[in-house]
């Protein structure tokens, strides 16, 4: 699968916007970001290594929920993390 990442993630992934991962679930899928990428670990994950609350997933350009984090998507999917800013 491929990852795209935006706006404050790209420092933690040296600036790459399109990252592949082989992955059965996009929750692997993650892990292998943080493998390749491990300052993305803090950043993505909270203390029960779930995805924080403040990244939006999109699976082929479709809003995910947290629950769809653990099934299985093609080799081919497309996998968007977006991060909410705070302010006003």
């Amino acid at each position: 699968m491929r990852f795209f990442l935006s706006g404050n993630l790209l420092r933690f992934s040296n600036y790459h916007r399109e990252i592949d991962v082989e992955a059965a679930t996009i929750y692997e899928g993650i892990f292998g970001l943080i493998n390749q990428y491990p300052d993305l670990r803090p950043v993505l994950l909270d203390g029960d290594d779930e995805v924080r609350g403040v990244h939006r997933l999109f699976l082929d350009g479709q809003p995910l929920a947290a629950e769809g984090l653990r099934e299985a998507v093609p080799s081919e999917a497309d996998v968007t993390i977006l991060t909410a800013i705070a302010g006003g």
